[in-house]
């Protein structure tokens, strides 16, 4: 009896200093990824939800191009996961790069310019505004710590639907063959960065979802759990967060019961809500019908009726609208959304603001005599469309109806 009591505490004392070991990691890295911050430039403030653990839960993941050090980094990828600790269910959303939307003080711009122009900060306050949601917490890495995470789970299995090849700069090449393999990080991130095919972007995003997927049901493997703290010391250099140690065990409980298996994966803007054309630069833009994106990542979050978009008739090059409606929204309207009430300048010249304030920042100028289409009316200031396609408030003392 003496020797299984023995035993039996020896076993005890082991436990206790694996997880011991085990929760050390977790602060161990929250505190270096949380204190490091390679990717904010310190002008916007973070703006995110309050978590308390019952209600959905939103996690605005990003992938950093930050290879030119001469150049401000965007990111490349923008993958929102949001999850249900109810019902256990998670949806996976990547939102397009190209989308062009309202990001708060710059004015209208492809929307991984958020990125570039104030960090994580300024991305999050967009996508905010952009989907009417809140996020929660946010996670930030590179080229460099996406490939370290899948290195350090071992590499990943993928079957790779056709040859990928593009020349790059001889560091970043992409050259994968068809066929199922398994994947090390760095291949991984040249199956993820291919943009090559008829669809481009948008079989990228669909490829960027479905490697998430892979490596959240190997990370929930038992022996990835007992690596964490290895996987965790791996990536602690290239990552930054605003997760804290209660909001990691928290989410690591709860990832442990979701129904990862029946994930929703989803586009956003989805084909059916956006438009392909260019803005007032010819720069290549995707023009969202913003209150139709809302309504279908809201219905999706909730549980409604959703069609993930390889079924939607995409995957084998499916049409998408050129034109959208009209909507009664203070973001940007489609191209084609040209009716409206017409206000005339009357001012010698009249600021064009980002926000309706006079200390908001002056993205152009009206002239005495334009016409201006009026797509909203605040407390002393119009919202309006000028014939160049820019979109921003106007003084309402300085033009008449």
């Amino acid at each position: 009896m003496k020797k299984w009591l023995r035993v039996f505490s020896f076993v005890l004392v082991v436990v206790g200093l694996f997880a011991g070991y085990y929760v050390y990691s977790m602060f161990s890295f929250l505190g270096s990824v949380n204190a490091n911050k390679p990717f904010s430039n310190g002008e916007n403030l973070l703006t995110t939800a309050k978590w308390e653990g019952t209600e959905q839960v939103n996690i605005l993941i990003m992938g950093v191009d930050s290879r030119n050090k001469d150049e401000k980094p965007r990111s490349d990828t923008m993958l929102l996961a949001s999850i249900d600790p109810v019902s256990k269910q998670i949806a996976l959303f990547s939102i397009m790069r190209d989308t062009y939307v309202n990001i708060p003080d710059h004015g209208q711009h492809k929307i991984n310019a958020a990125f570039a122009n104030g960090g994580p900060e300024l991305l999050i306050d967009t996508v905010q505004q952009f989907l009417k949601t809140e996020i929660h917490y946010y996670v930030a890495t590179d080229f460099v710590g996406f490939a370290k995470i899948v290195d350090a789970i071992g590499g990943i299995d993928v079957n790779v639907q056709e040859d990928m090849i593009h020349a790059d700069d001889g560091v970043n090449d992409i050259n994968l063959r068809a066929g199922q393999q398994h994947l090390s990080g760095y291949q991984a991130l040249q199956y993820v960065r291919y943009r090559g095919g008829v669809r481009a972007d948008f079989d990228r995003t669909e490829r960027q979802r479905e490697m998430v997927k892979l490596v959240v049901n190997e990370m929930k493997t038992p022996s990835q759990l007992i690596k964490l703290p290895t996987i965790l010391k791996e990536v602690k250099p290239y990552v930054q967060t605003n997760l804290g140690g209660d909001d990691l065990f928290k989410l690591a409980a709860l990832g442990l019961k979701l129904d990862t298996a029946n994930m929703k994966t989803e586009q956003l803007p989805q084909d059916d809500a956006l438009s392909e054309t260019t803005n007032m630069y010819g720069e290549a833009i995707l023009w969202p019908d913003i209150e139709a994106t809302r309504s279908f990542f809201h219905e999706t979050v909730q549980g409604g009726a959703s069609t993930d978009t390889a079924d939607a008739g995409t995957a084998g090059g499916g049409s998408r609208q050129t034109t959208t409606q009209p909507q009664e929204s203070s973001q940007p309207q489609t191209p084609a959304a040209q009716s409206g009430p017409v206000v005339t300048v009357s001012g010698e010249y009249v600021n064009l603001r980002t926000k309706p304030t006079t200390d908001s920042a002056v993205i152009g100028k009206v002239y005495e005599g334009q016409d201006l289409t009026l797509i909203e009316k605040l407390d002393g200031w119009y919202y309006i469309k000028t014939p160049d396609g820019m979109y921003g408030y106007v003084s309402a003392s300085l033009v008449t109806e």
